[in-house]
């Protein structure tokens, strides 16, 4: 589950940061074309130290883990709901309890309606999971790609680069820790409400 949400945020993260590069350059007026003899300060970070350090990332993996165990309690607890019904109804059955045939269909009916009740409320649940996890990976990919956009401008680097979209990259022009000590300071953990 880690490991999937952790993809997912890069993966999510490098989409997002290419999309506002492409709608930033749209708004922004073009920068000049590099002069020929002109460096180029480019620097690099590791986006798994990144998200597996900063804070806002972690308290967004916390609440992916509460999801998923509310999902899961939910599903368990409707399972044993459906489970004690079916096994009431199989022990009317065996103690011929069942006075009719108009009573059998009545908790078939009651055990149907109690499934489709159990499947919907699951999958409001899943939806609303899946629109939190939603909302928080695009606030954590806003929250890295405007710092980088400041930290770039402030320290004068024309290109910040994600360690893994690189082949090869010398391990001295890496500010990872910078970013992530900068993301942690800039972070404010807002309460539970």
């Amino acid at each position: 589950m880690k490991l999937a949400l952790v993809a997912m945020a890069l993966v999510i993260t490098m989409g997002a940061c290419s999309q506002n590069e492409k709608n930033n350059t749209k708004k922004e007026t073009k920068a000049e074309p590099a002069k020929a003899g002109k460096h180029l300060e480019i620097r690099y970070i590791d986006e798994d130290s990144v998200l597996k350090n900063y804070n806002l990332a972690k308290d967004f993996e916390e609440m992916a883990t509460r999801l998923q165990n509310e999902f899961d309690q939910a599903q368990k607890k409707y399972a044993d709901q459906l489970g004690n019904f079916q096994n009431s109804v199989n022990q009317k059955m065996q103690n011929n309890q069942y006075s009719n045939e108009n009573a059998y269909k009545a908790d078939v009916q009651k055990y149907q309606q109690m499934e489709q009740n159990a499947q919907t409320e699951l999958g409001k649940l899943q939806q609303n999971s899946g629109n939190q996890m939603q909302q928080s990976q695009k606030q954590l990919n806003d929250s890295i790609h405007n710092f980088l956009e400041d930290y770039a401008k402030k320290n004068n680097y024309d290109m910040i680069l994600f360690k893994s979209a690189t082949g090869y990259i010398n391990p001295s022009l890496e500010v990872t820790d910078e970013v992530i000590e900068g993301l942690n300071k800039r972070y404010t953990k807002v309460a539970k409400k």
